[in-house]
């Protein structure tokens, strides 16, 4: 008895180390999931269960997929590699057979097999099982594989190799590994199939003592199963440690995939991608990368042709993302560098749904057709169609208990457009082209935009041309004004009433002129009294002294004394009402905000009685209790926030808002929300809680966005005397030819502005009115540098836009005053002195005139008058010589005249002929009545 107790104490102590051998929950060892066009297998050592998906790519239309669950048909079985075969070859119309092998072992023998699995589409099954050694011969690496016409499954360990026929379940060759191998110990990790030939990568040394273990790929004919040709896939010089090789280590996984002629190899360990070239018989290295992502953990676990030119690589944790914690790059052959994948998968048109919570990818297979399949750590399974130009595959939700996935080739979405087929996603329009989304096809080429570049708005992934006059920046903030350089009233009065200008309104608003055109017809008057008195009129000598009387009394410069100044008193009337006129114009154009309409009085249209001044005070300062009614009405006005997404397909369910508190936490904020397809655009609306804190919109979707536009609006409110004015700014922020980027931070700043209108009576109430006035910065609004910089597919990996609005109060306000240059008691006061100095400087013209320009009159008149005689005198001598006959006849007249005349000898005659002409000349200087009284007229000027 007691020896059984011991025998189970041991069997029970060995039987958990022959388990602990076998890790079921991990799907990464060997190949545990295979695919092509026609079939999915994926094997499951936890659930001793096999997925089998036949038709995986079929679409809804023609059937879909076929799904079955194939089980285990024992619990003592560790799958470690499975290869599809695909629909058998000698299937009917009415009985389809699928088929596909695996290689295992059981697990209480450690005795590896190869089975032949067959399954219908009923799910009906059944395998055919082949022992391929004796028990106790455990392998770490079991790799099997099948040729591209599906007809032989082949076979590779570090002990054994085997062609197996499928259709005959004969075993074709099963022979040691030493007639393969060219070096000992080689332990194969990673394997792929073609027609006739195999690539097996795995490590192997050359001299037992020292197990210097490299990575190489080994080419096998698969016909001869001769010597393979290897070389080695990295030029490492490190030490690898045995035990890390011949057993299961996660990091020296290799992988490898065949397209054509073509091979890469992912080396793990060292995060390499190597290219070889089969040429002939033997193998070349073309090419190596490495790539060193940030924080990935893993690089090239996985790898495969995703068509003739474009490898896929699995990345694990090359950056954060919300989907999964692994993705596949995929790269151009000849350029795999970080930054420069083409795509990524999951991507922002592509994403993994939430039922699974951030999967690793633990295997991942394309098709020659390039449909790929994945499984995940969680031995889930992604079905993923290649999508023709104008599609991509994109995920179905599912509220099913499913373990399978499907994505679904759809058009691409606003925005975007897709000109191959491929697993990927679609790509974003260029500048100045768009889609809607909204075509009932798939778009290849981005449509053209048709606005010119100068009001259309068609950047970077572009549903609509956007007409710019419809999302300007606008602003109620104006300048406030300045006093004009003439602050007094008096030099108003004098610069508009002396002016004289070219301007035509200017000069018929002049008083000046006015004022020269009524002194112009006194001066015609003057004339024509002048001419009448010359002339002798009596009539007119009449009428012009009773005028002369009436312009006397008339007479405010010489005191009622000269007729002529009542001429010109007319002159300054004109002047003064022309004065008068100026500033009860001049008076009434206050406050500014009371003026309406240009200044028609002034030449200058724009004149006000209004001088202002500005400035910054702290808001710390003790506010007058006249003025504090005012701030409390801006502090308790309420904020509207609107963002309006422009050229954006983010629709109102794929928007949140939220006010960020301190730390991570935030509180939710409703909004309201609409969207215009037509304009590519989304108006969403927040009420502000208040006015300092921090409002954050989230947009999550696959889209991008143009520009985007803030407006904050405020009612206003009207107190007394305190107008709490409405609030209506808007600022649009965009940048040609480029998309908005996925966090975007806007600061905005306000500052109190209030203006002090006093009255212009003293007796009345000064009037107060205020506003905010945000101030907006200039931010950083794409993302083009850091894709650059880093990789054009980091815009397909992020599906969260962020807009960050911080709304902050400056510590000061504006302080804005304005008051009137001259009230009505003032301006009277200087309308009676303006009124003075007009009649001062008449009178000081007249006394200018009579000072200097009377005496000069009369001397000009008296040398006009002797000047006429003397020509007269001259005229009467000359027709008395012409008149003469003869010299005689001159003399004897002379004579007679001179006894007429008693005239004297010679001498004494000379002394008379000059007496004679003093008298002449006396009589000549004397006047008639008539010219002694225009005379008389000229001297009382």
């Amino acid at each position: 008895m007691e020896i059984f107790l011991r025998i189970e104490i041991l069997l029970l102590i060995l039987y958990p180390v022959a388990w602990c051998q076998y890790d079921i929950s991990n799907v990464s060892p060997g190949t545990k999931m295979s695919v092509n066009d026609d079939m999915f297998v994926s094997a499951s050592n936890s659930f001793s269960n096999f997925a089998v998906l036949m038709y995986p790519y079929r679409n809804a239309t023609a059937g879909g997929p076929v799904r079955c669950n194939m089980r285990f048909n024992t619990t003592d079985r560790f799958v470690h590699s499975v290869a599809v075969i695909g629909i058998a070859k000698n299937s009917t119309v009415n009985n389809t057979q699928f088929m596909f092998v695996f290689a295992a072992e059981r697990i209480s023998t450690k005795t590896p097999y190869v089975c032949i699995g067959i399954i219908v589409e009923s799910c009906i099954s059944r395998n055919l099982c082949t022992d391929m050694s004796g028990p106790d011969n455990h392998q770490e690496y079991f790799l099997i594989g099948v040729n591209k016409n599906g007809t032989h499954a082949y076979g590779f360990t570090s002990t054994f190799v085997f062609n197996l026929d499928v259709y005959a379940n004969v075993y074709v060759v099963n022979t040691t590994t030493e007639a393969i191998w060219p070096a000992q110990g080689f332990i194969p990790h990673g394997m792929d199939v073609a027609d006739d030939w195999a690539i097996v990568a795995g490590y192997g040394y050359t001299i037992e003592y020292k197990k210097d273990y490299a990575a190489l790929g080994c080419l096998v004919n698969l016909t001869t199963f001769g010597k393979a040709s290897c070389v080695p896939i990295t030029s490492e010089s490190t030490f690898l440690i045995p035990s890390d090789v011949t057993t299961y280590n996660y990091a020296y996984e290799l992988s490898v995939g065949i397209r054509g002629n073509k091979v890469v190899v992912g080396v793990q360990r060292l995060a390499t991608i190597a290219v070889l070239y089969k040429i002939g018989t033997v193998l070349n290295v073309s090419r190596i990368h490495v790539l060193s992502f940030i924080d990935s953990t893993s690089v090239g676990r996985v790898v495969d042709w995703a068509d003739d030119t474009t490898l896929a690589v699995l990345v694990e944790n090359p950056y954060d993302t919300v989907w999964s914690k692994t993705q596949i790059f995929f790269y151009d052959e000849n350029y795999i560098t970080m930054t420069s994948p083409i795509f990524s998968f999951p991507n922002n048109q592509q994403i993994l749904g939430s039922r699974l919570s951030r999967p690793s990818f633990a295997r991942f297979s394309i098709t020659i057709q390039g449909n790929m399949a994945i499984l995940t750590s969680s031995a889930d399974i992604l079905v993923i169609p290649n999508a023709a130009p104008g599609y991509a595959s994109r995920w179905i939700d599912t509220t099913e208990r499913v373990f399978v996935f499907y994505y679904v080739p759809k058009f691409c979405i606003g925005g975007t457009y897709k000109n191959m087929t491929s697993v990927g996603p679609c790509q974003i329009c260029p500048p100045n082209t768009r889609n809607p989304g909204t075509l009932p096809y798939g778009i290849t080429q981005c449509i053209p935009c048709l606005n010119s570049s100068s009001s259309g708005f068609c950047p970077l992934s572009s549903l609509a041309d956007i007409d710019t006059s419809s999302i300007n920046s606008y602003s109620q903030a104006v300048a406030y004004p300045e006093s004009g350089d003439t602050t007094d009233v008096e030099d108003l009065l004098i610069k508009n009433v002396f002016q004289l200008s070219t301007n035509p309104h200017c000069l018929i608003i002049s008083p000046i002129l006015w004022t020269i055109v009524v002194s112009g017809l006194c001066v015609l008057f003057l004339l024509f009294m002048l001419i009448t008195h010359l002339c002798g009129c009596k009539l007119f000598i009449k009428c012009g002294k009773k005028a002369r009387q009436l312009f006397k009394q008339t007479d405010i410069i010489g005191e009622g004394e000269m007729w002529i100044g009542g001429l010109a008193t007319l002159s300054i009337i004109v002047l003064v009402s022309f004065s008068y006129w100026f500033s009860a114009s001049f008076i009434r154009r206050y406050p500014i905000e009371s003026v309406n309409e240009p200044a028609t009085f002034a030449c200058d249209q724009s004149i006000l009685n209004a001088q202002f001044s500005t400035g910054l005070e702290l808001l710390a300062i003790p506010k007058s209790e006249e003025a504090q009614p005012m701030f409390t009405l801006l502090d308790q006005q309420a904020f509207n926030l609107t963002i309006e997404l422009v050229n954006t397909g983010f629709a109102c369910d794929s928007i949140t808002t939220q006010e960020n508190l301190v730390s991570s936490k935030y509180v939710p904020l409703t909004m309201d929300c609409r969207q215009s397809t037509e304009q590519a655009t989304t108006y969403v609306t927040v009420p502000l809680p208040k006015h300092l804190t921090t409002v954050q919109i989230n947009m999550s979707g696959p889209y991008w966005m143009g520009a985007f536009r803030i407006c904050i609006r405020g009612r206003g409110q009207v107190s007394t005397n305190y107008i709490l004015r409405e609030m209506d700014f808007c600022e649009f922020y965009g940048t040609p030819n480029e998309a908005i980027g996925r966090l975007i931070y806007v600061p905005i700043v306000f500052i109190k502005n209030i203006n002090m209108t006093q009255a212009l009576e003293q007796s009345d109430s000064t009037q107060y009115s205020g506003i905010w006035m945000p101030t907006f910065s200039t931010i950083s609004l794409s993302d083009e540098d850091y894709y650059t910089d880093f990789g054009n597919y980091l815009r397909y990996t992020a599906s969260l836009t962020i807009i960050q609005v911080m709304l902050d109060e400056r510590p000061f306000y504006m302080k804005n005053i304005q008051q009137p240059i001259v009230r009505t008691a003032e301006l009277i006061f200087h309308g009676l002195l303006f009124t003075s100095l007009c009649i001062e400087l008449f009178a000081f013209s007249f006394l200018i005139i009579k000072l200097y320009f009377t005496p000069l009159f009369r001397w000009l008149s008296f040398l006009w008058t002797t000047f006429r005689r003397r020509c007269l005198h001259c005229e009467d001598t000359d027709l008395s010589l012409e008149g003469s006959l003869s010299t005689g006849a001159l003399s004897q007249k002379i004579a007679e005249w001179r006894a007429k005349n008693k005239q004297p000898t010679p001498f004494k005659a000379e002394s008379d002929i000059f007496n004679v002409s003093q008298d002449n000349e006396q009589r000549s200087c004397s006047t008639s009545e008539h010219e002694l009284d225009s005379i008389q007229t000229i001297s009382k000027l």
